[in-house]
């Protein structure tokens, strides 16, 4: 079969449901194999782990995230979680309420990631406990040749900046 790219892979297990578990899984695993770099020695980095829509919402995304830190010692410090611009808006007060929580536990690194792709309210966007946006490959594929490219991902650049934020191309 060979390899099977996430664009195929995650939606199937979206609409199996299995995204919960691979989700939960992959958030534990990718928390072990940090954990396991600085025992052996390595230099300490963060990990970015992405989320799923269906796994934000529909699970404890709080407890999955707490139970993965506590069962592998891993300083939440060394974790970035990434949720896309469309999922936060689903629900932005929910959403809120749950990275808050997040980044209480000492989870300090939240991205906003394929962000200029859904229909963020900038209202919402200042209220997030975020670090990064990511400005979606859709905007950035153009670059230096595509001029509204070049201005869209100018403009997203310079509001990152001015709420402190980190701003990442994907």
């Amino acid at each position: 079969v060979g390899l099977v790219p996430p664009t195929v892979f995650v939606p199937m297990l979206e609409e199996t449901g299995l995204i919960d578990q691979v989700g939960e899984w992959l958030l534990h695993a990718a928390c072990a194999q940090n954990k396991a770099w600085q025992d052996a020695g390595l230099p300490a980095v963060r990990v970015a782990i992405n989320l799923s829509a269906r796994q934000f919402l529909r699970t404890d995304i709080e407890a999955i995230v707490r139970r993965a830190l506590e069962e592998t010692g891993l300083d939440p410090a060394f974790i970035e979680l990434e949720v896309t611009e469309s999922m936060l808006m689903l629900d932005p007060e929910h959403a809120a309420r749950v990275l808050l929580r997040i980044q209480a536990m000492g989870v300090r690194h939240i991205d906003i990631d394929d962000f200029g792709t859904g229909y963020s309210s900038l209202a919402y966007i200042k209220r997030f406990p975020i670090s990064a946006v990511k400005i979606d490959q859709s905007f950035v594929r153009g670059i230096p040749h595509d001029e509204e490219d070049a201005a869209i991902a100018s403009a997203v650049v310079a509001m990152a900046h001015s709420l402190r934020l980190r701003a990442i191309a994907e």
